[in-house]
């Protein structure tokens, strides 16, 4: 037993973040020694602990706190653990708590179990690997699953190290194996034809036209419930090997005894599906983190969309009142434009009614308090327009007192109608929204299930495309209109906030317009692909409790009743988030030339909207006094704050690249997908790069193949193969590359 540790010069430190010693482990003294200071099971980059600077790992750390059971005889204990994980390779080390009480839960066995595994080079494959232990022991610690996890320094004697014959991972494959020859045990009436028909081409590609084939054929055959009639199996059986016969004759074919010399293929990566991150709900502030979480459960959707639209509802309470101070030269508004994407039936409309619910009922109780106020107010304009049309009577007769011409000039010029409030709008046009903006002290939101604003920017009824509104209502430029057949209109500091939750039809088309990307509209949005709960949502879900909406809603009135002054209060970072902040901005800089060059403009953003996400927290983190009196304490954000911004941050990154290759943003994701069905077309199990070219008329570089090639190989799709054949002198023959023969199964 094998696997790799890395410690801090630290113990106990939670706000540590650097893990600079490589402890490798293949003994227990090693190990005791290692886990006497905190720890991470993986290597990042500048020994920086975070998602973002994931490099590899060879080994995860499961938590069993045994907090799922109150029955003393259904918790899990060290040494059951050979029998759990029959002949797998682990280390038990007791946790800090172990046989003591922890928060409200009583003493009982806890303990951290250490996997080794063969390496994984990226941090969602070593939270996948999390979810495939978990998913088989469910009695670890579901809370405890993302790749930048560490664990506490802790001294310990009772350690159980357990040399066995596989790796966990090992074990898992075959328990899948397991799982799916079980769920071919019996093929069922309506289906017996399709499975064996698709097994026997299997069969067939594997051994060929052989009598070991038809062998184990025959004997899945068996499986039938009823059987099938021996003549539809021998017609079943003639077409697989008239199928082999065809496969013989294709140029390239490989017999099946050298086909069974190579290696076992994976199953490749799906373009267009994602193992996204779930949204880190912990990060919330706790009203607006218990309500998202209790909303998920009752409504049976995932907690991201509920997350994701409490940062534009704060935006929205918050935006036109609050700045941050980045720098001392950098002041970031604190208005969010966040986008949703969730196929329909996702229950989109129910999630935003329940999260927009305490900015409806306070802006009704607000308009039903001025309405006398209001048509005061509108009573008011009406007089001193009538009085102002008289007085022009008069002067263009030559009656009119000059003096009072002027006064009511002053006056008029002066008025400001108290209008109903309007904390958001759906659907509205380009030239509403800034009228909207010119009414409302140069605020306005809109929040929205659909999508049809993006009609509307594109010029559905102007035919002309204007999103000049949208650009500077997010970053706060002055907006100036002057156009015949309408008043001019001046904003000088506008905050705009956007929700909206669309289908991905919605999210495609967006790149159809290059204007939208061009000028960086899609840059400026967060986005969010939750994962789907259709066909496993219960019925008989749990409701929000009371006092959680209560909290919540106390929670939004309280940023809403902040009052909206000529300036902006400025939140200002203490000395530690400043630290964290420029941290992770070094960091981020080089990638965006490198790994995040595709999105690098929606990058380029993700500093600022992490601030603006931060000015949030940290408001919506606190109760406020608005008595007349009292004065409020300054906004500072602190280092646990920007952490949470941060992991908020680091989400949305993964979102995003799946947002732009759904947009169509990654060429090299399109150029891939039809280079794989040129190969399907063509019957191809190897080729060079010339092949391709010559098959794809639409490549005018090698360099451009070669991309293309390269993000094949890295989904699986390809295997570069080895010519065993080359001496090493003279020119070396073209790479030739070999062809997952899954491809011609999906």
């Amino acid at each position: 037993m094998k696997f790799t540790l890395y410690t801090a010069n630290c113990t106990e430190n939670a706000k540590n973040a650097v893990y600079p010693n490589k402890a490798e482990i293949d003994n227990e003294e090693d190990f005791k020694a290692a886990i006497c200071r905190d720890h991470v099971s993986a290597e990042y980059k500048n020994s920086h602990r975070s998602l973002l600077d994931y490099i590899c790992g060879d080994a995860d750390v499961m938590d069993c706190d045994n907090d799922k059971t109150e029955n003393s005889k259904e918790w899990v204990r060290p040494e059951m653990y050979q029998k759990i994980f029959p002949d797998v390779s682990f280390a038990i080390v007791p946790s800090r708590h172990d046989g003591k009480a922890k928060g409200n839960k009583s003493a009982r066995p806890r303990h951290h179990v250490y996997f080794p595994h063969k390496k994984t080079t990226t941090a969602d494959e070593c939270a996948e690997l999390k979810k495939r232990i978990y998913a088989a022991a469910p009695f670890f610690d579901d809370g405890a699953m993302d790749a930048a996890r560490f664990i506490f320094g802790c001294p310990a004697e009772n350690i159980i190290w357990h040399e066995g014959s596989r790796t966990i991972d090992e074990f898992l494959d075959e328990l899948d194996f397991a799982e799916f020859d079980r769920s071919m045990e019996n093929i069922t009436e309506g289906s017996r034809n399709k499975e064996m028909s698709l097994f026997a081409g299997k069969i067939v590609k594997r051994y060929g036209c052989t009598e070991e084939a038809h062998r184990i054929f025959m004997e899945r055959s068996e499986r039938c419930t009823p059987p099938l009639p021996q003549s539809e199996l021998d017609t079943i059986w003639n077409s697989a090997v008239g199928f082999g016969k065809k496969l013989e004759k294709q140029e390239g074919y490989v017999p099946p005894e050298e086909y069974n010399k190579k290696p076992e293929w994976e199953t490749p990566i799906p373009f267009d599906e994602y193992d996204l991150p779930s949204f880190p709900i912990d990060t919330l502030p706790k009203a607006i983190g218990d309500y998202a979480a209790a909303l998920s459960e009752s409504t049976q959707t995932p907690v991201d969309m509920a997350a994701t639209a409490a940062i534009a509802v704060l935006s929205v309470c918050m935006q036109g009142k609050f700045k941050i101070r980045a720098k001392a030269d950098w002041i970031e508004p604190v208005n969010t434009f966040v986008l949703d994407v969730m196929n329909p039936s996702e229950r989109k409309s129910a999630v935003e009614n329940a999260m927009l619910r305490p900015l409806n009922l306070f802006e009704a109780e607000r308009n039903t308090q001025n309405s006398a106020a209001i048509e005061s107010s509108k009573m008011q304009k009406r007089i001193l327009e009538r009085r102002q049309k008289v007085l022009e009577d008069q002067a263009s007769k030559g009656k009119a007192d000059a003096e009072e011409v002027r006064r009511i000039a002053e006056e008029i010029a002066g008025y400001k109608e108290m209008k109903p409030m309007k904390l958001y709008v759906d659907d509205i046009t380009t030239e509403k929204l800034t009228s909207v903006l010119a009414g409302n002290d140069g605020r306005a939101a809109i929040l929205s299930t659909e999508g049809g604003i993006f009609d509307t920017l594109a010029g559905a009824y102007s035919k002309t495309v204007n999103i000049d509104v949208m650009l500077k209502g997010y970053s706060g430029d002055s907006i100036r209109v002057d156009r015949i057949g309408r008043n001019s209109e001046s904003i000088m500091n506008p905050a705009l906030t956007v929700l909206l939750m669309v289908q991905p039809s919605v999210l495609s088309g967006l790149m159809q317009n290059g204007t939208f990307r061009g000028r960086g509209l899609t840059a400026r949005f967060l986005y969010c692909i939750p994962a789907s709960f259709v066909g496993k949502r219960r019925y008989r879900s749990e409701p929000v409790p009371e006092e959680i909406y209560r909290e919540y809603e106390l929670c939004i009135r309280n940023l809403l009743e902040d009052e909206c002054g000529k300036e902006a209060e400025i939140i200002t970072l203490s000395d530690e988030a400043d630290a964290m902040i420029e941290m992770f901005a070094e960091r981020l800089e080089p990638e965006l030339n490198r790994g995040y060059a595709d999105i690098v403009d929606w990058a380029g953003k993700l500093v600022g909207n992490i601030q603006r996400i931060a000015a949030l927290l940290c408001r919506a983190s606190i109760r406020r006094s608005h008595d007349f009196l009292d004065v409020p304490e300054p906004l500072v954000v602190d280092g646990q704050t920007m952490s949470n911004a941060i992991k908020i941050g680091e989400y949305f990154i993964e979102h995003a690249k799946a947002a732009f290759m759904l947009m169509g943003a990654d060429p090299v994701i399109s150029q891939s997908k039809k280079v794989v069905e040129v190969v399907k077309e063509n019957g191809l199990t190897e080729f060079t790069r010339r092949d391709i070219m010559r098959l794809c008329r639409n490549f005018k570089k090698a360099e451009d193949v070669q991309q293309v090639l390269t993000r094949l190989t890295d989904y699986g799709y390809i295997a570069s193969k080895d010519d065993e054949s080359y001496s090493g002198k003279g020119r070396p023959p073209a790479q030739t590359y070999l062809v997952n023969p899954h491809i011609y199964e999906q």
